[in-house]
């Protein structure tokens, strides 16, 4: 019996891979500028955060973001309870004396990488070219090219206007979602409870609907290694009071309930969705029978 595993190939890059970083210890501040140049949104520039989501981890894109010592751009990846690495450019305007005692350096910009556990041990912001701990730098250094990989993909959703975000609007219509919620499957079935959500397993993919007060769906699923990978929520909202519903996608990167928009330029968990949203839908509409639980194991929603 063949698990879900999502489509493949993977998104396309454009500008960065992973195959093609540069790495932590060169990176210049003018690359680091163009990166975050290449995932400005917003076309303007005034300061602005964004959101997206890396696996289950969070990516903040930092766009002119101004405080005491001056103006930064760059990357923050958080790693929930684990660490978090920052990779940032910083037009410092703090007096020339003081940025020589703190950072040993005359010019006025430079990349600033640093290192800080979470979780129940926070420690310190370290700073990667003074660190001694070479697991950890590797660690790191991979991280920084799956970021890359990452923002490559979203580039290439930028530039070629977001298809992967076309394709879930054109498929998260009302019509779909109400005939999707609806399904007798969930009459039939013995629903477990996932906090608002209700429903069943079909092979390693738990398929869950809330009636109110908006229908939505949520699908998620376990991997080879019977590990949780982020769920998607599918709904429909209005964009503003009296308006046409508009297709809405939800993330829930981690076990609980918390889950959060998606961006039209999260390429991979895009991909995911649409890959799951077909799995899903074969299944409630009757044109894939719905298969036995694979995962041997009693809390099948337990600490989700």
């Amino acid at each position: 019996m063949q698990a879900f595993s999502p489509a493949l190939p993977a998104p396309q890059t454009l500008y960065y891979s992973a195959g093609e970083t540069h790495p932590l210890a060169t990176l210049e501040e003018k690359n680091l500028c163009g990166m975050v140049e290449d995932m400005k949104v917003t076309h303007s520039d005034k300061e602005h955060y964004i959101t997206g989501w890396m696996d289950s981890h969070s990516v903040v894109v930092i766009h002119n973001y101004h405080e005491k010592r001056g103006t930064s751009n760059g990357f923050v990846l958080t790693k929930e309870n684990q660490y978090r690495l920052s990779v940032q450019s910083i037009n410092f305007r703090i007096p020339k004396f003081i940025l020589w005692l703190s950072f040993r350096r005359k010019p006025r910009t430079m990349t600033l990488i640093t290192y800080n556990t979470l979780g129940e041990l926070v420690s310190p912001l370290i700073q990667y070219r003074n660190m001694t701990d070479k697991p950890v730098q590797r660690q790191l250094e991979q991280d920084w090219q799956d970021l890359n990989n990452y923002i490559g993909m979203a580039c290439w959703q930028l530039e070629n206007d977001s298809p992967l975000w076309h394709q879930i609007q054109q498929a998260l219509t009302p019509a779909a979602l109400a005939e999707w919620v609806d399904s007798p499957l969930f009459s039939n079935k013995r629903l477990q409870k996932d906090g608002e959500f209700e429903g069943f397993w079909s092979g390693n993919v738990f398929i869950g609907r809330c009636l109110s007060p908006i229908p939505a769906l949520q699908l998620l699923w376990r991997d080879e290694d019977n590990q949780m990978q982020p769920g998607y929520i599918y709904t429909a909202v209005p964009e503003k009071q009296g308006g046409a519903p508009q297709a809405s996608l939800r993330i829930r990167p981690h076990r609980g309930e918390t889950s959060y928009l998606l961006n039209a330029f999260d390429a991979q968990h895009l991909h995911n969705a649409l890959s799951l949203l077909s799995f899903g839908q074969g299944v409630l509409t009757g044109m894939s029978p719905p298969l036995v639980e694979m995962m041997d194991r009693p809390d099948t929603l337990a600490n989700l």
